[in-house]
């Protein structure tokens, strides 16, 4: 395979963060019939979906710290082989337990490659550029997730254990990943530890990060369930209608730098989450298969804005040598949204269902919405 360009390179990366999650929401379904009798399989299933995350949590400030005080590129190589492996380890394993492994190991995997690729753009980029190539990003994730999910949905249709195989892509990226150059260091790391960065702001970015991943993640892991209460859908339709919202929020990703240029981050939050909320209460009342799927659209549509606004936010005044350690805390906080999506919603789905979930959801998105509205004028 000819060798990518930079940015191509740490933009067909970046698809792999999309692909660690979602790419076995098709399979969720058949993996807990071939695992009832396992006790729990149910919430070991979805866990199946959501446990890189919460081992992702755990690895991206380690990751962020090795990222600046050992190098970009030997955390994003370590990292990328780790995934291969771990990822496709499911196609052979012959419990949940032993695939919950696999899964854990993934999380290490994606905390670094994350961490590593994000840092390097921003390293790379700066100014509108930065905030194109971010977009750009965020669109890669939302459309190579497009990719992920119908190949995950037609493997799970052949077997279960096929949509493992996927997570072997990445080993036709690895010649790119290694040809690309380390950024030059940052030597005075004690003084750019000491330097005084805005901590509230901080908490602010981190804070929508968990919050909009939390209720995003309701769609992968929750809407095969829905689906399939809803039209008996099989997994290919599962799959092409989470990839629906993915290629909305492609488009909107390679939007964002137009709407970066006129409006201030906050008011990019709540415009997200206005839509987001929109999308949510489509999808919960919906009584077909297309209103699903118009309600993802709308949703997609401000979900693809949430990471490179937040990102674009945060790299804005973020020391070089600091960089991948507050990265890493942004990676981690988008993944301890996503791991604790099924717990949070759960009590809600023993209430009302799936559809509860979504329009619940839809409550909170305008109500957050609305807050940042409020707070615009600080952003």
């Amino acid at each position: 395979m000819p060798l990518l360009s930079r940015q191509w390179t740490l933009l067909l990366v970046s698809t792999l963060t999309v692909m660690a999650g979602a790419t076995l929401a098709p399979a969720l379904p058949a993996l807990e019939a071939v695992f009832a009798e396992t006790p729990h399989a149910d919430l070991l299933t979805r866990l199946v979906l959501t446990l890189p995350a919460l081992f992702i949590v755990l690895a991206a400030p380690v990751a962020g710290w090795l990222v600046d005080r050992v190098g970009r590129l030997p955390v994003l190589v370590v990292s990328a082989w780790l995934y291969i492996v771990a990822g496709s380890s499911g196609a052979w394993m012959d419990s949940l337990q032993t695939i919950l492994v696999g899964r854990a190991l993934l999380g290490v995997a994606v905390a670094g490659l994350m961490t590593a690729v994000t840092t390097l753009i921003s390293d790379y980029f700066s100014g509108d550029e930065r905030a194109r190539v971010l977009g750009r990003q965020g669109a890669f994730m939302s459309l190579g997730g497009v990719f992920f999910l119908l190949a995950g949905g037609l493997a799970a249709d052949l077997h279960w254990r096929a949509s493992f195989l996927v997570y072997l892509v990445p080993l036709l990226l690895l010649p790119s990943i290694r040809a690309l150059e380390e950024p030059a260091r940052q030597r005075q790391l004690d003084i750019a530890a000491e330097a005084p960065v805005p901590r509230m702001r901080i908490a602010v970015i981190y804070a929508a990060a968990l919050v909009g991943m939390l209720i995003f993640y309701i769609i992968p892991v929750q809407l095969p369930y829905h689906l399939v209460a809803l039209t008996d859908s099989s997994s290919t339709a599962t799959g092409i209608a989470i990839a629906t919202g993915n290629v909305f929020g492609g488009i909107s990703g390679l939007l964002f730098a137009r709407v970066r240029a006129v409006l201030p981050p906050v008011s990019i939050v709540s415009l997200v989450y206005a839509l987001m909320a929109v999308g949510y209460l489509i999808v919960g009342s919906a009584t077909t298969y297309p209103m699903v799927l118009v309600g993802l659209a709308v949703a997609g549509t401000g979900l693809g804005m949430t990471v490179p606004n937040l990102t674009t936010w945060l790299s804005s005044f973020t020391p070089p040598a600091r960089r991948g350690q507050l990265i890493g805390g942004l990676t981690a906080a988008v993944f301890i949204g996503q791991f604790l999506s099924p717990i949070a919603v759960q009590p809600l789905i023993e209430v009302g269902g799936t559809a509860l979930a979504f329009t619940g959801a839809a409550a909170v998105l305008a109500a957050l919405s609305f807050t940042a509205f409020v707070m615009r004028r600080r952003g």
